[in-house]
């Protein structure tokens, strides 16, 4: 087992790009034994975009990669928590996966304003339109993986400043399909120009 070390790292062009859906639909993709938990009083899915900005792992730099991941929310003992269900990353972040994290190789480009993932199925064109209400999206402090197991990732987020976005164009949105999670109509959209993060790794086993 490898030892802990502690990931510091910063992110640029974080969009969550979220469509609500139904509990029936959110246990279905859910691991055995978690229970499907609301967001602002909503069951929701939620495509996430990030460019990893640099940071540290323990002593090492981390490198710059881009990031989309698919997640829906959980109740986990006396919290919500985030479930990933997918996670692609450009070359450089696949040494996530030594560190207990179920990444795969992607194609992918992002940038303020665009989100392209086309070999994953995800296409998304979209403009800031100014602050953004308080919302329980984006932050949340717990984050559960399958990979050999169900594992946890604790987070420690630092200040963001979010925004509401509107999509430009039609929204290619294809795991979601996949899923089974049928998503309807465009989403709403949350970007943060930039944003922190720490979290203790490598993702530990649970349950």
């Amino acid at each position: 087992m490898l030892p802990s070390v502690l990931l510091r790292h910063r992110v640029r062009d974080l969009v969550l790009a979220s469509w609500e859906t139904d509990a029936e639909r959110v246990a279905r993709v859910l691991p055995g034994g978690l229970e499907p938990a609301t967001v602002d009083g909503r069951h929701l899915v939620t495509i996430a975009a990030l460019r990893w900005d640099g940071g540290r792992l323990g002593h090492v730099p981390v490198p710059h990669f881009s990031q989309v991941n698919v997640r829906v929310y959980a109740r986990y003992r006396d919290e919500v928590a985030v479930v990933f269900l997918a996670l692609r990353v450009t070359l450089l972040g696949m040494g996530g996966a030594l560190l207990g994290l179920p990444v795969r190789l992607a194609r992918a480009r992002v940038r303020e304003g665009v989100v392209e993932a086309k070999g994953f199925g995800v296409d998304l064109h979209y403009r800031r339109r100014g602050p953004a209400e308080p919302s329980e999206l984006g932050s949340h402090e717990l984050g559960l993986v399958e990979a050999a197991g169900l594992r946890e990732l604790r987070i420690r987020r630092g200040e963001a400043a979010w925004e509401r976005a509107e999509p430009v164009g039609p929204v290619r949105a294809e795991p979601l399909l996949a899923l089974g999670l049928d998503p309807q109509g465009p989403p709403e959209l949350r970007y943060a120009a930039r944003a922190s993060f720490e979290a203790e790794l490598p993702a530990r086993r649970v349950g």
